[in-house]
């Protein structure tokens, strides 16, 4: 095991104000009461990087009794596991006591746990090295034994141990592979690689929510495309995305690099890699496979119904190019929420000429609040006065007659309600 005593990073005065006096409280009060409190994993990781910390963890000796009876504001989230929550003015820090493991049978769980007493025998069953890092918030020790802080020197990715081992214990570390790789901009370490390549059946044991949540990861993430590719790399990406074979992968993978935001987000990202045919042909009507393409990963109804609509209007983009638009058509589309997020992925499409699209979003965007959302000329009560028996003719009509008022073709009350006498 390594020891540092680093001067600038890693150091506690770098993590956020609320971070830092969160660890150190905590840190404090275990050291009082005879135990070991080490900051641990991605906040020390991150500070050797330089990069912003979004959470604190902290391992320790103490056993999960113990810090219900050292803190007063604490939640047991894991508690066979060892792991609880501990509140710190408010601000919450995962407080695990060291523990090996030993079998994995569901392929996410441990089905035994033992708690230890030192930082090595718990560095042991981490995933990656750089993530097996501690710094002690009081006094700034660094240990490092499984070599993370070389490997992100070196700027590499590596799996603690026998790789298949890790990989097999939890599937979901092949996701985190390649999210950590593409996030933090490392090369895959050859024997992880492969490991993660011979590892694939651990996978099928993941539940659908856990892996939206390390896809949304990516997708809040730098270079996404890169986490796509490495899934691609080690045979996973059919597995995640049944509907993108190789081939249509790299083509996702451009569309993704083409978005150059900083952070493409969940809507754009899971659009690119479930809407084929729109990618394929702007002109196809994408509404009915959408949610059974996410159905497997349990998105919320939000998330399916924007990406739903991202493709809708991907196809009406398609058929605008085709056929110039009515003034209708362009202000319904004025008024998706998702119009800003379509306009990306049409720009990123290298099949889509954007050039032609242009003036139409233009023209959209040019559209008054008023314009977008008029007062309706005609309503129901007028329907009702009218002495039409309610039905599918209501609809019928209160549609054509908003599509009239859109197109200019109705501007006053008086002429909606001729309009209505006529077809009465």
């Amino acid at each position: 095991m390594l020891v540092f005593k680093l001067m600038k990073t890693p150091a506690i005065a770098d993590l956020p104000d609320k971070f830092g006096r969160a660890a150190t409280s905590i840190a404090r009060r275990l050291r009082e009461h005879g135990f070991q409190g080490w900051l641990v994993g991605g906040a020390v990781r991150d500070l050797v990087l330089g990069r912003p910390t979004k959470d604190v963890d902290i391992a320790t000796d103490a056993r999960p009794e113990d810090i219900e009876r050292l803190f007063g504001d604490v939640k047991g989230v894991g508690r066979a596991f060892g792991t609880m929550i501990v509140f710190v003015a408010g601000v919450p820090a995962q407080v695990t006591t060291f523990r090996s493991e030993r079998g994995y049978s569901d392929a996410r769980r441990p089905d035994t746990v033992e708690f230890g007493s030192t930082v090595e025998e718990d560095s042991r069953r981490r995933d990656f090295t750089c993530n097996a890092l501690y710094l002690d918030p009081l006094d700034g020790t660094c240990l490092d034994p499984q070599g993370g802080l070389g490997d992100l020197g070196a700027r590499r990715l590596r799996a603690i141990g026998d790789a298949r081992e890790r990989f097999r214990e939890d599937g979901l570390r092949l996701l985190r592979l390649a999210r950590f790789a593409a996030d933090l901009d490392l090369e895959v370490e050859p024997a992880t690689l492969a490991g993660a390549r011979e590892s694939g059946g651990s996978f099928v044991g993941v539940s659908g929510e856990r892996v939206l949540g390390e896809l949304q990861s990516m997708a809040r993430r730098e270079r996404p495309a890169r986490a796509i590719e490495l899934l691609g790399e080690i045979g996973l990406v059919e597995r995640v995305f049944p509907a993108v074979g190789s081939a249509a992968l790299e083509r996702r993978s451009a569309v993704l690099r083409a978005l150059a935001a900083p952070v493409v987000g969940d809507t754009l990202f899971f659009a690119t890699l479930v809407l084929d045919e729109v990618l394929e042909n702007p002109r196809a009507t994408t509404r009915r496979g959408v949610e059974a393409r996410l159905v497997h990963l349990r998105p919320s109804r939000e998330l399916s119904d924007d990406v739903d609509e991202v493709g809708e209007l991907l196809g009406e983009f398609g058929r605008w190019l085709a056929e110039p638009p009515r003034r209708s058509a362009l202000v319904l589309a004025g008024r998706r929420k998702t119009l800003g997020l379509a306009t990306h992925l049409a720009r990123a499409c290298a099949n889509l000429d954007f050039a032609r699209l242009e003036p139409f979003l233009e023209r959209i965007a040019g559209f008054s609040e008023e314009e977008l959302h008029p007062r309706p000329l005609l309503t129901a009560q007028d329907l009702e006065a009218a002495g039409i028996p309610k039905g599918r003719r209501w609809r019928e009509l209160l549609d054509s007659a908003a599509v009239a008022q859109l197109e200019l073709e109705l501007t006053t009350r008086e002429a909606a309600l001729l309009w209505l006498r006529e077809r009465a």
